[in-house]
């Protein structure tokens, strides 16, 4: 792994832990204030290794809205998707 690779997750694991404070916090407070690109972002981060469409119900979007902010998201390098092992159909987000 490059020092550039290391420095690359170094910033996605504390940019996820704010992501997770924000989502303690807006609970919390019973008031919503994140987009739902953090909303989707965490939900994958915090259970990779999913099918597009168990990201999709878990979320309660529109497929509409999910696969746009899924579009963002990946091409933002934010989230990789992988072709699933045992079914070449599948999706899987990490």
């Amino acid at each position: 792994m490059s020092s550039h690779d290391e420095i690359y997750n170094t910033h996605i694991s504390d940019y996820l832990h704010c992501l997770r404070y924000l989502a303690t916090f807006q609970q919390e407070i019973g008031l919503p204030f994140m987009r739902k690109e953090g909303d989707v972002l965490l939900l994958i981060k915090q259970e990779p290794g999913q099918p597009v469409k168990y990201y999709m119900n878990k979320s309660g979007m529109s497929s509409r809205w999910f696969n746009e902010i899924l579009k963002q998201l990946l091409a933002s390098k934010l989230v990789v998707q992988e072709t699933c092992p045992y079914d070449s159909r599948r999706k899987l987000l990490s």
